[in-house]
């Protein structure tokens, strides 16, 4: 009933227990890869990084392209788009977004050829992989 595998020499048995770490390491990665994409897109498009408290001159929030001050009425009154980057706050605001956008785009692109492991050799898809996630930050 249980099978045994013998092992013509050491060297088959430590490649063998080689292969098998290599695929739970690739697993794992992509698993953190996508946890990793998804914090980066939350910090793309998430406006409220820092909000109002009791010792605020004024209510509102901002985050990385879009900041918000609440009005008389109860509404927030919103500046910032995507779309028209004079209207972000500072340059450096600019740049920031420029560059959290590139890295939600790398990031997600390293996510997707995770599917290379299918068709191609481990090692290239590592390496395209990791090249990504370097380049994201």
């Amino acid at each position: 009933m249980g099978k045994t595998m013998k092992y013509m020499e050491s060297s088959h048995m430590y490649s063998t227990k080689f292969m098998r770490n290599s695929k739970a390491v690739g697993v794992l990665w992509g698993i953190f890869s996508v946890c990793y994409a998804i914090i980066v897109m939350v910090v793309f498009t998430q406006d409220e990084w820092i909000g109002d408290g009791d010792l605020s001159k004024s209510s509102g929030n901002f985050g990385l392209w879009r900041w918000c001050v609440d009005s008389d009425n109860g509404r927030e009154k919103c500046r910032g788009q995507l779309t028209d980057f004079s209207t972000i706050l500072s340059t450096a605001f600019t740049a920031a977004t420029v560059f959290v956008g590139l890295s939600v785009l790398a990031g997600w692109t390293a996510v997707l050829f995770m599917v290379l492991f299918v068709r191609y050799s481990s090692s290239l898809v590592y390496k395209l992989c990791g090249s990504l996630q370097i380049l994201s930050g």
